[in-house]
């Protein structure tokens, strides 16, 4: 049990590892192989809390997909807005956006 744990594992990283440079995502076996992602994609799509942007104050300046940790596309308030259920809200798009055009609702 404790080699299959090991072997697991290495196997897991190196897959993973290989996926990132290949891909140029390091977040690329969450995306593509990780079981999760089967129930946590959709659980997002629906999901209430989004951050949303109030195109009268935006600039279009895109301050904000640029510090975005997970590329996401915050100008887009659609739910098929380009990596729009990698959100992880963590507000960086917030605080750096210059017109407070952003919010969490």
């Amino acid at each position: 049990m404790f080699w299959s744990f090991i072997i697991g594992n290495v196997i897991y990283y190196v897959l993973g590892i290989i996926l990132a440079f290949v891909l140029k995502d390091n977040r690329a076996f969450c995306k593509y192989i990780c079981p999760i992602t089967v129930f946590l994609k959709p659980a997002s799509y629906f999901s209430y809390l989004r951050i949303k942007c109030n195109h009268d104050k935006c600039i279009s300046c895109k301050k904000c997909i640029k510090t975005c940790p997970m590329n996401v596309d915050m100008l887009d308030d659609s739910r098929k807005r380009k990596n729009g259920t990698e959100c992880i809200l963590c507000g960086n798009c917030i605080k750096k956006c210059p017109k407070g055009a952003l919010d969490l609702k």
